[in-house]
């Protein structure tokens, strides 16, 4: 898994190739505008803030063109398709059913999607890391997986309990921010008077709400996220255990107890195989 960001600018028009290996590249464009092309595909303009999402399934090359003088922000995570099925457990061909993919049996699909306001926050947060050394890498490394969790998210249609659990349209958008933005940061999630400000909502219609629409209680998702986050973390080899608990906001012994319950192993002999 490989992260990166920051800002481009060009005193010219720039046209340049890039070499795509087999995988996922998830691009969080923030301000700026581009175009890109694959071969036998017409170019598809991108402007910020918005959400690329490619998936390769062989090499391939695409061409990259950037205006004169127009400043691009964006974060950009990548993936092998190993990784993709190993760190977060997804499958590419199933992946790849969510995306659209061009004409001609490319192995390539896309999508180009707009941002909401839990991407953008996150997007922010990442370009002004306030960490350095170790702890830098491991606050990328958590922050890398939200991404991805909210951009996979992004791609899912409206889930059909949204109807069956009885809440009104707008409701059922503030309960998914709120959920939107407790992936933001699970290691310091809001409370929830604080969440429930922030979504506007009452405090009884987020707790009872939450359960409705997404099956389990506001602490139980944040620590269902946290034990998915530190799995992953550890499968992809990005941290250690002490790393994976500070990410995931645990104590090394309270961590180690949990993910033995989770998943009926030491995060130890998982974090071992790297």
């Amino acid at each position: 898994m490989s992260l990166a960001g920051g800002t481009l600018c060009f005193g010219q028009a720039e046209r340049v190739h890039e070499h795509l290996a087999p995988g996922l590249k998830l691009v969080l464009v923030l301000d700026g505008d581009l175009r890109y092309s694959v071969r036998g595909a017409p170019a598809t303009q991108v402007s910020g803030p918005s959400l690329h999402l490619s998936l390769c399934q062989d090499a391939m090359g695409m061409e990259h063109e950037f205006g004169a003088g127009r400043a691009l922000r964006f974060v950009s995570l990548r993936t092998s398709l190993d990784q993709l099925r190993g760190a977060f457990a997804v499958e590419p061909a199933e992946l790849g059913a969510l995306l659209r993919a061009p004409r001609g049996g490319l192995p390539y699909a896309d999508a180009n999607l707009r941002v909401n306001h839990a991407l953008l926050a996150l997007g922010h947060q990442m370009l002004a890391c306030p960490m350095q050394g170790a702890l830098k890498r491991v606050y990328l490394s958590a922050k890398a997986l939200e991404l991805a969790a909210l951009a996979f998210n992004a791609l899912l249609p409206v889930r059909a309990n949204t109807v069956e659990s009885g809440l009104s349209r707008g409701d059922a958008e503030r309960l998914h921010h709120a959920r939107d933005l407790l992936l933001t940061d699970l290691q310091d999630p809001p409370s929830l008077p604080e969440l429930a400000r922030r979504v506007g909502v009452n405090v009884n219609k987020l707790t009872t709400g939450f359960r409705k629409l997404f099956g389990q209680s506001v602490y139980a998702f944040v620590r269902e996220r946290r034990m998915e986050q530190a799995h992953a973390l550890l499968a992809a080899g990005a941290l250690t255990v002490s790393e994976a608990a500070y990410a995931c906001g645990y104590t090394d012994s309270h961590f180690t107890k949990a993910f033995q319950r989770r998943y009926g192993v030491l995060p130890s002999s998982l974090a071992g195989r790297n």
